[in-house]
């Protein structure tokens, strides 16, 4: 059996090129080292007008991943001066990534502003800025403790107690939870952590990609995701007569 395919999101960004400044697809590299560290394969979906649902079919997870704000307008607010890095095209393409991987009954990662994109959808909201959780870097420091509900996947996938630790890079936090959504993670009152009762579904607002290398309950997060996902992967060798 061969890696399983798990499509990646990716951001989109005007940067500097040798053309000028251009929009250009825009992911870290530990998105996908850890994906394949865990035995899948990434593939990168970029921002397009809409998701190609003959490949995504062809897929067997989706891993949604952080980057800049969410457009307030999506859970009926106005951007306070905290916003930043919002592009809608990249919200609206995330969006039909999400409901179609759902659809297809693929297990889906969320990780930040994947958690809230997930979170927003299902009509919940967010704290547009919260203090203290932008840490310094490197990224592979672990900044603080989560509480995580036992029994949860969370808490199975990660082998995670109350003294868990995870980096910390997010201004902005879920509000309101979204239908259908269980919290499985807190800092204080910061929710950390959550997961569904109709999806197979993990989301955590930290960056484990950070930590798989380093930190074995958050190498074991990507290879319970990718376990799930190779689990999907149907034998298409021919039944014997």
């Amino acid at each position: 059996m061969g890696r399983p395919l798990i499509a990646v999101s990716a951001g989109m960004e005007e940067l500097p090129t040798a053309f000028g400044p251009m929009d250009c697809t825009k992911l870290t590299a530990p998105y996908t080292d850890a994906i394949y560290a865990a035995g899948g394969q990434p593939v990168i979906m970029p921002v397009i007008e809409e998701p190609p649902t003959e490949l995504l079919a062809r897929m067997n997870g989706l891993l949604l991943t952080g980057g800049g704000d969410l457009d307030p307008a999506l859970y009926g607010e106005i951007p306070d001066d905290t916003v930043y890095g919002v592009r809608r095209d990249r919200d609206e393409f995330e969006i039909a990534l999400y409901r179609e991987a759902v659809a297809l009954g693929m297990p889906i990662l969320g990780i930040c502003r994947g958690m809230q994109l997930i979170n927003v959808l299902r009509g919940g909201n967010l704290h547009q800025e919260i203090p203290g959780h932008w840490q310094e870097n490197p990224p592979t420091r672990l900044s603080h403790g989560i509480d995580v509900t036992a029994g949860s996947a969370l808490a199975e996938a990660m082998c995670a107690t109350a003294g868990s630790r995870v980096n910390s890079y997010h201004h902005q936090s879920l509000r309101n939870l979204g239908a259908g959504l269980q919290v499985t993670a807190l800092s204080g009152e910061v929710i950390e952590a959550v997961e569904a009762d109709d999806a197979d579904l993990v989301c955590v607002q930290w960056h484990p990609e950070h930590l798989y290398a380093t930190e074995p309950e958050h190498k074991a997060l990507f290879e319970t995701f990718v376990e799930r996902a190779a689990a999907t992967i149907r034998s298409t060798t021919p039944e014997e007569n």
